[in-house]
């Protein structure tokens, strides 16, 4: 492929298996078929004052980051599949690790905030984990 240029064959998927590990110790790239991107922003603060004829605007503080989600074909493997990583009560945020490839990657912390299974008549089981990010998150 050209430079700069990546595949959904050049991600990876990591989060970390169990509640306070702090690393992604568990690849789930098998059991993920979509990864609705993680949007990250910097809203602008108003900073109009009065007397002028248009709106003025400060960089933003704070960086947001959007949920995001996580899809799939559910599989219930003990310790490495999707059900084993998402149908838990969180005591903690987690940490995940996306390699984009060519080396770059997001990573950070997220709260699991919803993990449902799905099916239809002639389908395979799905799975849908719905992730909040939480804290600093790093783009390399």
């Amino acid at each position: 492929m050209a430079a700069g240029k990546h595949g959904s064959n050049e991600i990876i998927v990591e989060f970390e298996k169990a509640d306070s590990i702090g690393s992604a110790d568990t690849n789930i790239t098998a059991y993920v078929t979509k990864f609705a991107g993680l949007d990250i922003g910097k809203a602008a603060v108003d900073s109009t004052p009065f007397g002028v004829t248009a709106p003025e605007y400060l960089a933003g503080v704070l960086k947001s980051y959007s949920e995001f989600t996580i899809e799939g074909f559910y599989d219930d493997t003990a310790t490495t599949g999707p059900n084993a990583i998402f149908n838990s009560t969180n005591a903690v945020a987690r940490y995940f690790k996306v390699t984009w490839g060519n080396g770059k990657y997001t990573a950070g912390r997220c709260w699991i905030t919803g993990y449902k299974r799905g099916t239809e008549v002639g389908g395979y089981q799905t799975y849908t984990a719905t992730c909040q990010p939480t804290g600093t998150i790093t783009e390399a």
